[in-house]
């Protein structure tokens, strides 16, 4: 389609983003009050006469006209069972319903000045035409421009306009807001007359991200495959804009913004004076960059896949996965050259450069995979008919298969004197639910017939992940002049290096003020520590002094801290320098150098041990891995969760349906509302503000932490052991909070010695979240938590979130000394003793008694440890183990950890 961006321009311009508040007015009232000239329906002439026609200079023709009143129909097909306009919404009646959060908002034309916003609507419209009028400009130049507005108001309007999130696109369903909807017709303009899903993913995940020896390791792998699949679906942005991309969400992901700044804009809209765009420009082109933007910007946001929504026409959809997996191919291919070249620069390589860049390229190529599918809406009419009869073939008859079949089958006779409904049912997007289960069928069809090339591997094998040969180099002159990027005897494959190399290459491709440095587990342990020890300015004098000859004299490498502690005096000293074991002579030279002089190092060491005890510096040696993932969002995508439909509707329009529609309606109102496309824009956004707004500012904003990822509802961070319950359960409220009260995520929680292997530790919490999910152990909506000690000792316990508060309220009582630390240990050996598995049930009671004893035995005041135990300890016991007798151990656990987190916590 040549003119793409001027016709998805025009369709995202195809209703004001205030038309309820316009709709409302008198009609000839309306006309008058704009000074339009023609006759019809206020906001439609408005948008012909004030935008339309001196953006464009011509208004819609017929083709335009009908291609965008199919997309803005095809966006919410539900419509069809709407009464006619005999039911009207207007002033004080027009409601917002959020769907998901089954949240109303009344009478929203009153809660904003619409006669001001009105007038900044006509003005940034005024501003558009006066300096981007299309009919002025040659031809070629036009597509430029249109992609350049279109790419604006996607990005910005809804910032300029802030209440567009809750004006309703239709007052009869206002279900889904005016800027999701003008987003999906767009979007969906651009794919017609025949749409397809483009589903593409890139991996292996888990375990390439887990495949780490140090937390840098564990960015790098994040990162970078956040940043490829950026790279794979850039293609598609390019030609058919971010909008298609139904998920992720790309409304305000950095690496967009990125994209949109350097090499969308440029300084093309700088004169537009608009301030929501003049702010943000100015905070993007400012280099160097401020340090929270660049923290922003260096955040895995993105998920290993993308959806999109695209034309299959002539094979577009082919050409556009195939366009995709060749841009990820390049990617590898770049990033091997990036690589040899870091090499080339650190070690003054000359010879062998071409067979070293074709090894690490080729190992790339062979370790990750890629897989796409293209799902047609429709193959040759245009009806949902076709995919009900797939969806039935392939899956069978299941409940969205019998709602969307009923659906299809009663519209045409609900309003049987409306002709147009009396045709065959032809909106195909009513089927996007099964699609959307048909096209992830696919792609696991096609995940089935892997491609398998061994790439022959001769010598020695990678340190770090065992899979792939190491490559040629000289890895002693690698290690003195780089200081940290290789221990010693480590040796790495190309794809190890290659992560290893990743900070320093995502200096210059992001154009970085510095390379992106990650908090290491030492660090994460101390930062209770550093918190308590802040204000002991005598110490921290003293310290930085000692230390910063110490750190020169060893060469040791420059560190930093969480975001939270960058004002802190010890910012930028690893955390280990606060533990007096970290200055023994064999742990230097196994770690750092051998390059010393001994005599000077135990001078220097003896003088910085003697004051880290003198003012009692004991950082704990234990901190924590989090991860969480939104619970059962196969189901929130297919539209399981939704409510019914006639709750979607406003209460006039379910009044006139009960009266006038005829019987079949009924069965259908209380159906769950189908995902829509709409609907299903708003969910994915709605993901994206979670991750991208609330789940750094709670790590590491609020609790001290520094995130890995958040990619869409997954999320994995560093935290210290005194916040990472906390940061947790909030996670699990924000993401409540945002998408729906009926929404839940799963954790594991994994605390654990800062010496301990992180690969180990990263397959822990990995196995931790599967239980949290596990329909036989804690059944999602749900924590599991591991506390692992230095000796490799486990346990673990967990339960539903509510447990959150018990759990919580036990190490506030440890950590005042309130009860006991032995109690713990007493019952567990208890437990240990007496519970099997052939008597589990008739001993539940005597373990009961025994949990009082112990516990009433302990010293402290009587009454409060009585009153303690009636009321919370026992009742606790008697919930947990009422599930299955077989939590016991879980509650015998819990209080061990909870007191192993309360002797670990130092503030």
């Amino acid at each position: 389609m040549e003119k793409v961006w001027l016709l998805k321009l025009k369709a995202f311009l195809h209703d004001p983003p205030h038309k309820h508040w316009i709709i409302s007015m008198d009609n000839e009232e309306c006309i008058k009050k704009f000074q339009l000239h023609e006759k019809g329906r206020c906001h439609e002439i408005l948008i012909k006469s004030k935008v339309i026609e001196p953006l464009f200079g011509e208004d819609l023709t017929e083709e335009e006209e009908k291609l965008i009143k199919k997309a803005d129909t095809q966006a919410y097909p539900v419509n069809r069972i709407l009464p006619p306009v005999a039911v009207k919404i207007r002033g004080e009646d027009v409601i917002f319903f959020d769907m998901f959060n089954k949240k109303i908002y009344y009478d929203i034309l009153a809660a904003t000045d619409y006669e001001t916003e009105n007038k900044r609507f006509l003005e940034l419209v005024e501003k558009l035409a006066k300096n981007y009028n299309l009919s002025r400009i040659k031809e070629e130049e036009k597509k430029e421009k249109a992609k350049i507005l279109l790419l604006f108001l996607w990005r910005f309007y809804q910032e300029i306009f802030h209440w567009m999130r809750i004006h309703p696109a239709d007052t009869r369903a206002p279900n889904h807001s005016i800027y999701d909807h003008l987003v999906q017709t767009s979007t969906l303009v651009s794919a017609l007359p025949k749409p397809a899903f483009l589903l593409f993913t890139i991996g292996p995940v888990q375990s390439f991200i887990a495949t780490a020896r140090k937390t840098s390791d564990l960015w790098a792998g994040s990162y970078m495959l956040s940043y490829f699949i950026w790279e794979s679906m850039k293609f598609v942005v390019e030609h058919y804009g971010p909008d298609v991309i139904v998920y992720p969400n790309l409304l305000g992901q950095p690496l967009v913004d990125l994209w949109l700044s350097s090499e969308v804009f440029g300084n093309s809209l700088t004169h537009l004076s608009q301030k929501e765009f003049d702010e943000w420009f100015k905070e993007w082109n400012n280099i160097p960059r401020s340090k929270g933007l660049e923290e922003k910007l260096t955040i895995a946001n993105m998920p290993n896949r993308f959806l999109a929504i695209v034309p299959i026409n002539e094979g577009e959809a082919l050409k556009l996965g195939e366009e995709c997996e060749k841009n990820f191919k390049e990617q590898l291919k770049s990033l091997a050259k990036k690589t040899v070249k870091r090499l080339e620069s650190i070690l003054n390589l000359e010879g062998d450069l071409e067979k070293i860049q074709l090894q690490i390229g080729n190992q790339l190529l062979n370790y990750f995979q890629v897989y796409w599918a293209v799902m047609p809406w429709f193959e040759k009419k245009e009806s949902p008919k076709e995919v009900l009869d797939d969806y039935k073939e392939i899956i069978g008859e299941t409940e969205l298969y019998k709602t969307i079949s009923e659906f299809i089958e009663s519209v045409p006779k609900i309003w049987s004197k409306n002709k147009e409904k009396d045709e065959e049912y032809r909106d195909f997007s009513i089927a996007y639910s099964l699609l959307l289960e048909l096209t992830e069928k696919l792609l696991g069809a096609r995940k089935s017939m892997r491609e398998f090339e061994q790439l022959e591997q001769k010598g020695r094998k990678c340190s770090l992940c065992g899979e792939f040969e190491v490559l040629p180099l000289d890895w002693e002159k690698l290690r003195s002049k780089e200081k940290g990027l290789v221990k010693e005897k480590e040796q790495l494959c190309g794809v190890c290096l290659a992560k290893r190399l990743f900070p320093k290459v995502m200096k210059e491709e992001l154009n970085l003020s510095e390379e992106m440095k990650f908090p290491s587990t030492s660090e994460m342990a101390t930062i209770g520590e550093k918190r308590r020890i802040a204000d002991n300015k005598e110490f921290i004098a003293e310290f930085k002094e000692l230390f910063g000859e110490f750190k020169q004299k060893l060469l040791l490498p420059n560190t930093v801290s969480v975001p939270k502690l960058k004002d802190n005096q010890l910012f930028e000293i690893d955390g280990q320098w606060l533990m007096r074991e970290s200055y023994r002579e064999e742990y230097i030279k196994s770690e750092h150098t051998e390059n010393f002089k001994v005599e000077e190092f135990q001078k220097m060491s003896q003088k910085i041990t003697k004051l880290l005890e003198k003012h009692r510096v004991n950082p704990s040696r234990y901190y924590a891995i989090l991860q969480m993932d939104g619970d059962h969002m196969g189901k929130w995508l297919k539209g399981e969760n939704n409510p019914p439909i006639m709750e979607t509707l406003h209460p006039k329009v379910g009044e006139h349906i009960k009266q006038h529609a005829k019987d079949n309606l009924s069965s259908i109102l209380c159906k769950k509302h189908p995902t829509t496309p709409s609907l299903h824009q708003t969910l994915s956004r709605k993901i994206s503000t979670f991750a991208l707004q609330e789940v750094r500012r709670i790590v590491e904003e609020t609790h001290y932490g520094k995130l890995v990822y958040a990619g869409g509802d997954d999320v994995l961070a560093l935290l210290p052991v005194e916040e990472v319950l906390e940061c947790a359960y909030e996670l699990q409220n924000a993401f409540k909070e945002v998408l729906s009260s009926e929404a839940s995520m799963s954790a594991g929680i994994v605390i654990v010695h800062h010496k301990y292997p992180l690969y180990l530790a990263l397959k822990e919490v990995q196995l931790a979240q599967k239980k949290a999910k596990d329909e036989r152990q804690y059944n999602r909506n749900a924590f599991c938590l591991k506390f692992i000690k230095g000796s490799g000792a486990l346990k673990e316990c967990g339960g539903k979130w509510a447990l959150m508060d018990f759990l919580r309220g036990l190490i506030e009582h440890f950590k005042k000394g309130e009860f006991s630390s032995t109690f713990p240990y007493q019952f567990f050996e208890v437990v240990d003793r007496l519970y099997d598995d052939e008597n589990k049930e008739q001993v539940i009671g005597i373990l009961r008694n025994e949990l009082k004893r112990i516990f009433l035995r302990q010293s402290g005041n009587r009454d409060i440890l009585e009153k303690y135990a009636s009321e919370i300890l026992l009742p606790k016991f008697d919930e947990i183990v009422k599930e299955t007798p077989d939590r016991v151990i879980d509650f015998a656990n819990m209080l061990i950890i909870a007191r192993s987190i309360a002797m670990e916590a130092r503030i």
